[in-house]
């Protein structure tokens, strides 16, 4: 893969404009434009600017509200269940990991569930906040049918992905994000715009056929990562997520990618966990950051040069990026050119742009 450098200021500039001219506030645009980026700084190209597109498009037909009038109905000291009026995701989970997190310092845990949501980005977002503040985050969201049930030809649950994050005494929180597939649906997405095969394993075609063409598989279906135990994680996201926030499930979530301006209805769930009504933060943090020590310094196994917490890596290429700049693959920064003409936009100059960079 490659990519063309861009700042990541004039990225952060860029996207924050495209939002606010498709009719979003600036404050919540320029909250949507952090995580799109983020994700491109991480190395999570699959959820960064390469949605961008897609998100203003569900604007202008109707999928997404850009303004939604979202309701918190608080069931309890320490619930509640919130209506994202289909709402831009990252706007909807940055609202119900706050309540969780508001509720955790009274309750010493906080849950929300979020229905009639839409595409939040990488769910790590809202995880790595609750971390921020102290607290443990745990973050889930249901998606549009993307595999089956193990055993199955028809793609039924999204990917469903899994995010949690524990802050630790020093250094960055130990940061979970996985989708319960092979792979995240972008990855596809990413290889069907290109015009690439993917890997086999991966995916089915909609006969339920093995597939490495990227277009079949979004016909078909990705496969549950760690076959039956990836399809039970999907099936518990759909009752935290679907079932307990009353919102949408299995067949009825949609996609901001699908024809129509029917909205997705994504439904999520956070929570916020306290350590201080467990055994204290300080000795809580502590403890995490030891066990960062002991799991790192375990002896290593033929071919591996070091043993990584999650999120180590995403840290890691963020800290570069950000004194070298983003690398921006060709078909994104043909899309974001495209969005920059839509709305009399300047597009950034790059920073290198006569010499993409490998990533």
């Amino acid at each position: 893969m490659s990519g063309v450098m861009y700042a990541v200021d004039d990225l952060l500039q860029l996207a924050t404009a495209c939002f606010q001219a498709a009719g979003v506030t600036d404050e919540d645009a320029r909250w949507t434009a952090q995580v799109l980026v983020r994700a491109d700084l991480q190395g999570t190209a699959t959820h960064g600017l390469s949605r961008l597109s897609a998100y203003v498009s569900g604007i202008c037909n109707g999928k997404i509200k850009p303004q939604p009038e979202m309701k918190i109905d608080e069931t309890g000291p320490a619930t509640a269940v919130i209506d994202g009026d289909q709402g831009l995701g990252p706007v909807v989970g940055k609202i119900a990991m706050e309540a969780a997190l508001d509720k955790a310092k009274v309750a010493g845990v906080g849950i929300t569930a979020v229905r009639n949501g839409n595409h939040a980005g990488a769910m790590s977002t809202y995880t790595e906040l609750a971390a921020s503040r102290g607290c443990i985050g745990f973050a889930l969201t249901n998606a549009q049918p993307a595999i089956p049930p193990w055993g199955g030809r028809k793609a039924y649950f999204g990917t469903n992905p899994i995010a949690l994050a524990a802050p630790q005494k020093d250094g960055q929180p130990v940061s979970i994000d996985l989708a319960t597939s092979v792979v995240a649906r972008g990855n596809i997405i990413m290889a069907a715009k290109r015009n690439e095969p993917i890997p086999g394993g991966w995916a089915i075609d909609a006969n339920g056929d093995p597939t490495t063409d990227a277009a079949a598989a979004l016909k078909g279906a990705l496969l549950p990562m760690a076959g039956p135990k990836g399809y039970s994680l999907a099936l518990i996201v759909e009752i935290l997520s679907g079932l307990l926030s009353g919102g949408n499930f299995g067949y009825n979530v949609g996609s901001i990618y699908d024809e129509g301006t029917a909205p997705p209805g994504t439904s999520m769930f956070f929570m916020a966990l306290n350590p201080d009504f467990f055994i204290g933060q300080s000795i809580f943090e502590t403890r995490v950051s030891q066990l960062a020590r002991e799991v790192t310094s375990v002896p290593l196994a033929s071919g591996h040069e070091r043993i990584r917490m999650p999120g180590d890596r995403r840290q890691r290429l963020e800290n570069e990026r950000r004194l070298q700049g983003v690398p921006i693959a060709s078909e994104t920064e043909k899309e974001l050119r495209q969005i920059c003409k839509k709305y009399s936009i300047t597009m950034p100059k790059s920073l290198a742009p006569k010499s993409p960079v490998a990533y």
